[in-house]
């Protein structure tokens, strides 16, 4: 079809569409002008055209489009994914909008990442106007059907929402699918749990579909049951192997139940699905590194890093996060490998300090993480200035420094080699019950366990070794166990205390021995750190007085 033929259509007969406005952007014009064209030509009068994120996002805060075409691809450094996030989160785009996403991409990362942004359409390069045109009117006709709804989610009105979608479920609307899944959505966020369940299992009488399933273990999950949940979710994948919400869901709740592995595991898959969410990149470094596996912490830090740059997620957490891993990661790989990430670090912290240089409290941040990064690497002289320079910038924190930084600043101390002052500030923190529960938490973990992640795995597997010696009586053995395992990770109080009934049971057969005995109050006295808010606490204590008691020691 022609420039001609599109001018001719639209002047033939006024459009139902001639009020609507429409945003076009792609980064050549040729390709715009054509799409404009073809709008003009199905009757949309107003069509604005722009040809880069930035423009995407500026003229959708000066108008309220009604109908958005944008290209995956555009000039400047956002894509198209990361407009329609930004947009949503700055709550600039209409309630009704559609939102369509352009692309000739064909790599399947890039297009699953599309899909989980969400937009109401997909359109894949070359189309026709005869397959843009049937595309919107079956958007426009389901945004008229559905406006009152989208409105009343948009404002958050549950009730008045709910209400709505039950009667045009009952009245067997055309449009009862997705009233059935906004139903799911309302009754969590609302907690009426009952029609909830009531609803899913009826859908899954009849059949089993992924968003009733989906919605039970959204219930099970809000419930704190999480054994059901992870039931729940494995049946999904078994059924709908590509739900990818279901995967981040089970790896949440995995990491709840403390099964960080598994949430690895799952996490792991998910990325092969969709690799280009910046969420699930987030957690996958999170999780890798509480296991360990540096070198796969450091993969999904470096796709965190990248994902967010330019986009709405964007912030200093990804920055900081990537270089602690470095520090942590880099004695692992050789020496090109070293040498290429201590440069990645350097960039890292030169882009934090650059995209967010007004904020204070970031340039704090960023010279911890450099004090971190230069000890880990043995370079004392440089820590320390680069700590001192953090120190220099706390005096000038407004309202003094903020606890969430206390963490961060007592690893600093820490790691720079003062380890009485990092030990005070972060035992003051645990002690504080008004502190953040998290904060405390963060801060206890740091205390039993202030040595890499890769240390920390090792002890874990040791223990663990160490424990199934224990159960089969094998207490000797169990011992040497627990005592290799305090060579990774010496101040861990399961360990110590694992290692002091190890002792006592191996002297209950063989009597009291000095080596033992010495080995527990040895134990004993690594756990000076441990307070009364500690979970090991009260077994800390009881087995102290046992040992005063028995064998007359002083401690």
């Amino acid at each position: 079809m022609d420039k001609a033929f599109y001018i001719n259509k639209a002047s033939q007969q006024k459009s139902e569409y001639a009020k609507l406005k429409a945003l076009v952007a792609d980064e050549f014009e040729n390709a715009r002008q054509s799409i404009r064209q073809m709008l003009q030509g199905l009757g949309i009068e107003h069509v604005d055209q722009t040809s880069s994120g930035k423009g995407v996002i500026d003229a959708c805060r000066a108008h309220r489009y009604d109908v958005v075409l944008c290209d995956y691809r555009l000039v400047g450094n956002k894509n198209g994914q990361q407009v329609l996030e930004e947009l949503r989160e700055l709550k600039l785009l209409k309630f009704n909008v559609v939102f369509c996403i352009v692309s000739a991409e064909t790599s399947r990362d890039v297009v699953m990442g599309i899909m989980e942004s969400g937009p109401d359409e997909y359109l894949s390069k070359p189309f026709t106007q005869a397959v843009l045109a049937r595309r919107l009117e079956r958007q426009f006709k389901q945004a008229q059907a559905l406006s009152q709804m989208k409105r009343l989610l948009a404002d958050e009105k549950y009730d008045e929402l709910i209400n709505e979608c039950i009667a045009h479920i009952k009245s067997e609307g055309r449009y009862a699918p997705w009233c059935k899944r906004t139903l799911v959505e309302a009754f969590l966020a609302t907690k009426q749990y009952e029609p909830l369940e009531r609803l899913c299992k009826t859908e899954l009488s009849s059949r089993e579909v992924d968003w009733a399933l989906l919605g039970l273990a959204k219930m099970a999950v809000a419930k704190q049951q999480l054994d059901k949940a992870i039931k729940i979710l494995e049946r999904i994948l078994q059924l709908f192997p590509q739900t990818v919400a279901a995967y981040d869901l089970m790896a949440q709740c995995l990491q709840d139940k403390g099964s960080t592995e598994e949430a690895q595991q799952v996490l792991e898959d998910a990325i092969r699905i969709s690799p280009r969410i910046h969420k699930r990149q987030k957690q996958m470094a999170k999780v890798s590194m509480a296991n360990g596996d540096a070198m796969a912490a450091l993969k999904a830090s470096q796709q965190t890093v990248r994902l967010g740059v330019n986009s709405i997620h964007e912030n200093p957490d990804d920055y900081i996060q990537f270089v602690d891993i470095v520090s942590e990661s880099a004695s692992l790989a050789d020496s090109v490998d070293r040498k290429r990430l201590l440069s990645e670090a350097g960039s890292a912290l030169s882009a934090v300090a650059k995209r967010f240089a007004d904020n204070d409290q970031v340039k704090f941040r960023k010279s911890l993480a450099e004090s971190r990064l230069m000890a880990s690497q043995g370079r004392n002289t440089e820590a320390a200035q680069a700590l001192a320079g953090a120190q220099s910038l706390a005096s000038e924190l407004e309202g003094g420094m903020a606890p969430e930084l206390v963490v961060e600043y007592g690893k600093t101390l820490y790691s720079a080699g003062n380890k009485d002052q990092a030990e005070q500030i972060l035992s003051s923190l645990v002690n504080n019950g008004t502190a953040d529960k998290t904060l405390r938490q963060q801060a206890s973990d740091f205390l039993d366990e202030p040595v890499s992640g890769s240390a920390k795995q090792q002890a874990k597997t040791l223990n663990k070794e160490g424990l199934a010696l224990y159960g089969n009586k094998q207490y000797e053995e169990a011992v040497q166990q627990f005592k290799t395992a305090l060579e990774h990770s010496p101040r861990h109080p399961g360990l110590n205390l694992n290692l002091v009934q190890s002792c006592l049971k191996l002297m209950e057969s063989q009597g009291a021995k000095h080596y033992l005995v010495a080995e527990c109050a040895e134990a004993i006295k690594r756990l000076k750190h441990v307070s009364e808010h500690h979970k090991q606490y009260k077994r800390l204590v009881a087995l102290k007085e046992f040992l005063i008691k028995h064998y007359d020691i002083k401690l």
